[in-house]
């Protein structure tokens, strides 16, 4: 697999994540790690869909997902194995399959 260079700003050029689905776990705010990497795997055309860890969350994570046309997953908290599946259950329904995942 060839590695592709970053640009001058440092994230990767366009394009190379197009056609791929990714999930991005633990989207808190605009501020948050999780935030930034699913802004950069859009901007390098992936198809997202995001998750939360608490429902205080959902109304800040909803209007993100819009900014970048993804998907919410929905609530997803590691410690609690019934939301991962809840959340794994709704990318197969949305997509059939994923490419990658991120937790942060």
């Amino acid at each position: 697999m060839s590695q592709q260079e970053p640009t001058s700003n440092g994230t990767f050029q366009s394009g190379v994540l197009a056609g791929k689905r990714g999930l991005i776990l633990g989207v808190a705010n605009n501020r948050s790690i999780a935030w930034g990497i699913a802004k950069a795997a859009r901007d390098a055309g992936a198809e997202l869909a995001l998750t939360y860890q608490v429902e205080a969350l959902e109304k800040r994570v909803r209007p993100l997902a819009q900014e970048l046309g993804a998907h919410v997953a929905g609530r997803c908290d590691v410690s609690e194995p019934e939301t991962i599946d809840a959340v794994f259950a709704e990318v197969e329904r949305l997509w059939g399959r994923i490419d990658f995942v991120v937790h942060c």
